[in-house]
């Protein structure tokens, strides 16, 4: 069952929510951070990156949780995600990329679902997934065109390499409050 996530209290680890994600490309975060500034975001939002398991929350112990994802990154390879294919997509406050899902990327997310999804509750369906980066996310009408019109001068090569995949949380609520990288998991390491 799907729930507003916009204004969950804080748990007892100090977070409303959660989400495990691939980090954009270095050289992609800043050029994208000036397009959500230029757009005039301001909800909290994970910086440049690709939703691999979406935002859930309830969770019973974050040692658990770090755990799991940790194992679940170590038995997955950094992933090539094409931008073959890819379409921009846009409703009136917001504008997404949305890739193709390969099997690779389609693996790392079913095996965080079967392991994750147990710890907590969704927000909202994960599946089918849904490759995506979030551009802007409930901006105003004409951030969404400014957002557009600086996307389209951003290069994205023919792929996106993703190396590893974070676990990321929000302090507070979705106005005001601010997601933080509580770790990196390197694909593949150990």
């Amino acid at each position: 069952m799907a729930i507003n996530s916009k204004n969950l209290e804080n748990d007892e680890f100090g977070y409303s929510c959660y989400a495990i994600v691939a980090p954009a490309p270095s050289e992609l975060v800043g050029p994208l951070l000036d397009v959500e500034k230029a757009a005039g975001q301001d909800r909290a939002k994970i910086p440049a990156h690709v939703t691999v398991k979406g935002t859930f929350y309830d969770i019973k112990s974050l040692d658990n949780l770090l755990e799991v994802t940790r194992s679940v990154a170590r038995s997955h390879q950094p992933i090539n995600l094409d931008t073959a294919g890819m379409e921009i997509s846009e409703s009136e406050h917001s504008v997404k990329l949305e890739f193709v899902v390969n099997p690779e990327i389609q693996v790392l997310h079913d095996d965080l679902m079967a392991r994750i999804g147990p710890l907590g509750k969704s927000a909202y369906p994960d599946d089918p997934y849904q490759s995506h980066m979030s551009i802007v996310n409930e901006v105003k009408p004409e951030g969404v065109a400014i957002a557009k019109q600086h996307l389209d001068e951003i290069d994205l090569g023919d792929h996106l390499r993703f190396e590893a995949i974070d676990l990321m949380a929000r302090d507070g609520v979705a106005w005001g409050g601010v997601w933080k990288q509580l770790e990196r998991f390197e694909l593949g390491a150990g």
